[in-house]
C-alpha cells in the first residue's frame, strides 16, 4: 500500500508536467496565428506588399514572446505541483526501494536482456572436414560472453538438454560427426555447425560422388583404394545397394570390407556386389576378373570380407584371381565365374597362397565351370562351398594341379555336366579333404574324387556320385594315384564302385568288417589302406547346400581341431560324429 502511494505521487508529478508543457505548446501554436502550412493569411501577406508583412511580423513576434513566457510559468507551476504531491505521499508513510529490491529489479532487467540476446553460431578450428588416418582434435569458440557451448558426436543436434558441455578441444578418435551449438541459459540457441571426420577408413558406394567420408562416400572402388593407400589407411568399406562395375587389382596390403549400411555405421546381412568388366581373355593364365590380388606385398594383411565378386563377359572369366605369390585372407565372400567358355569362381596360381573361410565359390554359367581352380599354388579352405556351377560340358567343385590344397568342413560339389567331379587332383602332393561332403554330380561321368598322380588324405568325409553312365566314389587314374589316407568316410550312391583303379580296371564295391575296401571277389587293393569307412543309403539335400539328414546312421568320428572343429556353417561341432560338412 505504501509503495502504491509513492507510485501515485510520482504519477501525479508526471501528469502535472505533461499538462504544463502541453499548455505551453498550445500557446506557442496560437502565437503563430494557427496557420495550416503556407496557404493561410501570412502567405498572402508575403505576396501582397512589404509594409503589411513587416507590421504583422512585429505583432506576431510580440505575441509569441508573451505566450512563451506564459508556457514557462505553466511548466514551473507543474513542477511545483509535482513536488507538493511527492511530499504529500511521503508524509503518508511511503519509503524508497531497499537495496535488495533494487538488486531484484536489476536482476529482472538483466534476465530480460539476456533472454533477448541473438546467439551467433560457434566457430570451429582445427582439421577440416574429411578423411584421416588417425584421430584429430577440433576446437570451438563463440563470440558472446554469455553463451555456453555444447556438442555431440553422433550427428544429433546439440542444445541445452542434449549433448556434452564443451570444456576444451574435442579429441575425435573414431569416425564421427562433430556438431556444436551455442546457447544462453534461459535464452536463445544458435544455429548448429558440424564437421564430419572419418578416421581409419575410406567409404565407397556405387553411384556416390563424395570424398570418402561416411556421409559422402566415393563412387569408385579404385579411387577409394588409391585414397586409402595415399593416406596410409588399411581398409575400404563398401556399401550394399547397386553393384559396382569394376575390375580391381590389389598389389599391396589393403582390406575391402563389404555389406555396410548406407551410413556405414553397421553391417547388413547382404554382401556388397562387384561386377567385373568385359575382358578379351584367351587362356586360364590371364582370365578376366572382378578382383585380382597379385604380388608378394599383397600378403595376409589383405583381408576381403562380405563381398560378392562376379566375373564379367569373356571367354575365360573369374570372380577372383589370386596370383604371383599373393596370400590374401577371404571371409564370408562369394565369387562367380562369367558366362563364357570357361568360368571360375576363383583362380589361384603362380605360387599364391590364399585362405578362404565361410566363402561360396561357384563356376557360374560357363560351358566348363570350376568353383575353385588351383594351379602351381597353395590354398586353404574352411567352412566353404566349392560348387561347379551350371556348366554343361564340364563341372568341377575343385580342380588342383601341381598344387597343395587343404579343405575342411566344406561342401565340394560337381554338377550335371557331362563330366563332373567334386574334387580333382592332378599331380598334387600333401593335399587333404577333412570332414567334407564331396558330391561328384549327376552327368554321364561323375566321381566324388578324381586322382591323377596324387595322394590326397581323405578323412571323415561323405562322398557321393550319381553319374548316369560312370559313377565312382573315388576314381584312381593311372600311375601313382591313391589317397595317402582314407578313413572314417561314408559313400553314397557310387554305382560304378566306391573306388575304381584305372590301372587294374578293378572296381572296389564293398567294405570289409574293418571298413576297408574290397572287390566283388573279396580282394583288397594294395593302396589305399582304407579303414573305418561305411556305405549308407540316405540322400543329401536337393539344393546346393547338400545338407546331411538328421537320421544319418553314420559311424562316430573323432573330435577334431582347427578348421574341422566347425561345420560348414561355422558352428562348433558338438555331436560325437564328425562325418561330412554338416553336424546334424
Amino acid at each position: 500500500m505504501i509503495r502504491s502511494s509513492s507510485s501515485n505521487a510520482l504519477s501525479m508529478r508526471r501528469t502535472a508536467v505533461f499538462l504544463g508543457v502541453s499548455f505551453a505548446l498550445a500557446l506557442s501554436f496560437a502565437a503563430c496565428g494557427g496557420q495550416e502550412g503556407s496557404g493561410g493569411k501570412s502567405g498572402a501577406a508575403r505576396s501582397g506588399g512589404g509594409s503589411v508583412a513587416a507590421s504583422e511580423s512585429a505583432e506576431s513576434k510580440a505575441r509569441s514572446e508573451a505566450l512563451a513566457k506564459e508556457a514557462a510559468e505553466a511548466e514551473a507551476e507543474a513542477e511545483r505541483a509535482a513536488s507538493e504531491a511527492a511530499a504529500a505521499a511521503a508524509s503518508d508513510g511511503s519509503a524508497p526501494l531497499t537495496e535488495e529490491e533494487k538488486a531484484a529489479e536489476a536482476q529482472k532487467a538483466e534476465a530480460k536482456r539476456v533472454e533477448a540476446l541473438a546467439v551467433p553460431s560457434p566457430v570451429l578450428s582445427g582439421p577440416a572436414q574429411g578423411v584421416y588416418a588417425s584421430g584429430v582434435t577440433i576446437s570451438a569458440s563463440v563470440s558472446l560472453n554469455e553463451a555456453r557451448l555444447v556438442y555431440t558426436l553422433d550427428g544429433s543436434t546439440p542444445g541445452p538438454k542434449n549433448g556434452k558441455p564443451y570444456s576444451g578441444p574435442v579429441a575425435i578418435a573414431s569416425s564421427a560427426v562433430l556438431t556444436v551449438a551455442a546457447f544462453v541459459p534461459g535464452g536463445n540457441v544458435s544455429r548448429p555447425v558440424s564437421r564430419e571426420i572419418t578416421i581409419g577408413e575410406v567409404c565407397a558406394a556405387a553411384g556416390a560422388s563424395g570424398d570418402g567420408r561416411r556421409g559422402a562416400p566415393l563412387g569408385d572402388i579404385g579411387a577409394a583404394i588409391d585414397l586409402a593407400r595415399s593416406l596410409g589407411i588399411p581398409i575400404v568399406k563398401l556399401a550394399v545397394g547397386s553393384p559396382f562395375a569394376a575390375s580391381l587389382e590389389i598389389t599391396a596390403p589393403i582390406s575391402l570390407s563389404g555389406g555396410w549400411k548406407a551410413d556405414f555405421s553397421e553391417r547388413t546381412d547382404s554382401p556388397s556386389v562387384v561386377v567385373g568388366l568385359e575382358f578379351e581373355s584367351t587362356s586360364k593364365k590371364a582370365p578376366g576378373y572382378a578382383l585380382r590380388v597379385s604380388g608378394a606385398k599383397a600378403d595376409a594383411n589383405v583381408r576381403l570380407e562380405r563381398v560378392e565378386w562376379r566375373g564379367g563377359a569373356g571367354s575365360y572369366t573369374a570372380g577372383i584371381v589370386v596370383a604371383d605369390g599373393a596370400a590374401p585372407s577371404l571371409a564370408d565372400c562369394r565369387a562367380f565365374g562369367g558366362d563364357g567358355s570357361y568360368g571360375y569362381g576363383a583362380v589361384v596360381m603362380g605360387g599364391a597362397a590364399p585362405v578362404f573361410r565361410s566363402c561360396t565359390l561357384s563356376g557360374g554359367d560357363g560351358a566348363t565351370s570350376y568353383g575353385l581352380s588351383v594351379d602351381s599354388a597353395r590354398a586353404t579352405v574352411g567352412s566353404s562351398f566349392l560348387l561347379a556351377g551350371k556348366g554343361s560340358v564340364g563341372g568341377y567343385g575343385l580342380s588342383a594341379t601341381d598344387a597343395r590344397i587343404r579343405v575342411a568342413s566344406s561342401v565340394v560339389a560337381g554338377s550335371s555336366a557331362n563330366v563332373s567331379y567334386g574334387a580333382a587332383f592332378y599331380n598334387c602332393k600333401d593335399s587333404r579333404l577333412e570332414s567334407c561332403t564331396v558330391v561328384g554330380g549327376s552327368g554321364k561321368e561323375a566321381a566324388g574324387v578324381f586322382i591323377s598322380a596324387g595322394d590326397p588324405a581323405i578323412e571323415n568325409c561323405i562322398i557321393s556320385a550319381g553319374g548316369s553312365v560312370k559313377s565312382y566314389g573315388i576314381l584312381d587314374n593311372y600311375g601313382d594315384s591313391a589317397p595317402s589316407r582314407l578313413t572314417g568316410t561314408v559313400f553314397l550312391g557310387c554305382s560304378g564302385g566306391l573306388y575304381y583303379d584305372a590301372d587294374t580296371k578293378i572296381a572296389y564295391t564293398a567294405l570289409s568288417a574293418s571298413g576297408g575296401l574290397v572287390s566283388a571277389d573279396g580282394k583288397a587293393p594294395a593302396k589305399p589302406k582304407a579303414s573305418g569307412c561305411a556305405v549308407a543309403a540316405f540322400s543329401l539335400s536337393a539344393d546346393a547346400a547338400y545338407r546331411t539328414p538328421a537320421e544319418h546312421g553314420m559311424p562316430d568320428g573323432k573330435r577334431l581341431e582347427g578348421d574341422s572343429a566347425n561345420d560348414v556353417t561355422g558352428k562348433p561341432r558338438t555331436e560325437p560324429w564328425t562325418i561330412g560338412a554338416y553336424e546334424l
